[in-house]
């Protein structure tokens, strides 16, 4: 089949999003079965490309002063996102090019704030790929936003929510990663066809090492650290739930792991028993020499990728009901461990850093549900199976070779 790929953000490095991410793994895996195109813009801190794929490449131009005021006007009078005209209209001429030229079979857009290429569309079998809550991302940002941001972000989540519920319409398929998104995104337009197919990740990266030297005082929690969610969860760990931990376990250490740490993450190396390492070379190596991770998110949307890759490791996770949202099988006490107040999450960490047995089996029953439900292989045969479903519904048409 061909499948021809319109991204916001192409898979070029750094590949410091989620949604990079996803196309990361998810072109290459998607082209050892189908033939796979992609068009995708580079934005200015993007680089040479991080997979071997066939790929056309729009250079993003940064607006100026005069085009984001004029941007402004635009999302303001039309109620609509801010940039999300913008993006559109860069794409529609090379969409419009490469649908004459690779004759796709099936169009994959992404994410939802390309959902207006559906106009090039027309007729064609068609998915939208919008992973997680939009919306909700906004508000999060808006939440940690300080001066002037955090009313233009308030008013664009707004805007947002009103995209959602008109435009993500005309697709064959609306493709979430999770039931909460799922549920979220019905709220606002319940006529949508929905499908869940999670997110992947490569788990075969993580894959525990037996020969691993265990630190076993250390929680360890890693990520953007510029991420608003991020931000929020390991100021909560270190101000509210690590002083509890540390008040029965004096021993017990938590490092933070993760490029960009922002001003108020620096800040808490100021505090007893806190380390911010920055940007690693070797992320898992510093998983799997941690005791346990964790993360108390109290904001944000989607499954957490962090904590796929700390269980894929046999890592014991600890996390607030929100922080394995996703994840709508899994069992605390069993797979991780799960509390909603500062005095549950520090209960359980206390407990991982006591308990060798309880460490390990929480950890290895993690890595095992993990590593087969969301490894590429398992979640490309997903697009694969949704990709005939769509085409089937189209008199199984497929464009001339």
């Amino acid at each position: 089949m061909r499948i021809l790929i319109c991204a916001s953000d192409a898979p070029l490095r750094p590949t410091n999003t989620g949604f990079r991410r996803q196309l990361m793994g998810l072109v290459p895996e998607l082209g050892k079965r189908h033939d796979v195109r992609l068009i995708g813009y580079r934005m200015p801190d993007q680089t040479e490309p991080a997979v071997e794929a066939d790929m056309r490449i729009i250079e993003f131009q940064r607006p100026g002063a005069l085009e984001n005021a004029r941007d402004l006007t635009l999302a303001m009078t039309r109620r609509r996102p801010l940039r999300a005209e913008r993006l559109v209209r860069g794409l529609s001429g090379p969409l419009r090019e490469e649908l004459a030229r690779f004759r796709p079979d099936l169009v994959h857009v992404g994410p939802g704030k390309l959902s207006g290429l559906k106009r090039e569309l027309e007729g064609r079998p068609k998915i939208l790929m919008v992973m997680d809550t939009w919306h909700l991302n906004v508000d999060a940002r808006a939440a940690a936003a300080t001066g002037i941001r955090r009313p233009l972000l308030g008013a664009d989540a707004k805007r947002i929510r009103r995209f959602e519920e008109s435009q993500y319409r005309g697709f064959d398929r609306v493709v979430v990663s999770n039931e909460g998104d799922l549920g979220e995104l019905r709220h606002r337009d319940p006529t949508l066809p929905f499908v869940i197919i999670p997110i992947g990740f490569d788990a075969k990266a993580y894959v525990p090492d037996p020969d691993a030297v265990v630190d076993p005082n250390r929680i360890v929690f890693h990520g953007a650290m510029n991420y608003a969610p991020n931000v929020r969860a390991v100021e909560f760990l270190a101000r509210e739930v690590l002083p509890l931990v540390r008040a029965q376990r004096p021993d017990a250490q938590l490092v933070i792991v993760g490029r960009d740490p922002a001003p108020r993450v620096l800040d808490l190396e100021a505090l007893d028993g806190v380390r911010v390492t920055g940007e690693v070379e070797d992320m898992r190596a510093w998983l799997t020499s941690s005791r346990v991770w964790a993360g108390p998110f109290l904001d944000g949307t989607g499954i957490k990728t962090k904590l796929l890759e700390a269980m894929a490791a046999d890592l014991p996770c600890v996390v607030t009901p929100l922080g394995h949202r996703g994840l709508d099988d899994v069992k605390s006490g069993d797979q991780l461990l799960a509390g909603s107040t500062e005095e549950e999450l520090a209960a359980h960490l206390v407990a991982v850093l006591a308990d060798d047995e309880l460490a390990r089996r929480i950890g290895q029953n993690g890595g095992e549900y993990v590593r087969p439900r969301y490894d590429w292989e398992a979640v490309g045969r997903m697009y694969d199976r949704l990709y005939e479903e769509v085409m089937a519904e189209h008199g199984g048409r497929v464009a001339a070779r």
